[in-house]
């Protein structure tokens, strides 16, 4: 008997310590830029209409893999191409000011808000 007693109570012990707690954590994303509000290339547009209506790249990035995909850098967003044609445009996140983030003093956060319920 006590040779079963002993493997049930480690287990029982054990499996009450893999228990865990999850706390949800909101972080405001701020303003960010409405896909409307930003033209980019469509879906099948050759990189010469690209040039052509959205002007010379930033930065022309070189193919790689097979199929072979590049992409191209604007200033508000990057277009990837599967070998001549656009595949995705991707507008760029806007970096908020360092100033409108940071916590100036912890004084405004209580310690009992910092522990755990």
């Amino acid at each position: 008997m006590k040779a079963l007693l002993l493997p049930a109570i480690t287990c029982l012990c054990l499996s009450g310590a893999t228990f865990s707690v999850a706390e949800d954590v909101k972080i405001p994303v701020g303003s960010q830029t409405a896909s409307h509000q930003i033209a980019t290339p469509t879906t099948g547009l050759s990189k010469t209409q690209v040039k052509s209506q959205y002007g010379e790249p930033q930065t022309e990035n070189p193919a790689k893999g097979k199929p072979p995909i590049s992409s191209w850098e604007y200033a508000e967003f990057t277009v990837y191409f599967e070998s001549d044609h656009v595949i995705h445009s991707v507008i760029k996140p806007r970096l908020h000011k360092s100033e409108d983030i940071i916590i100036e003093t912890t004084d405004e956060m209580p310690e009992e808000s910092l522990k755990l319920k």
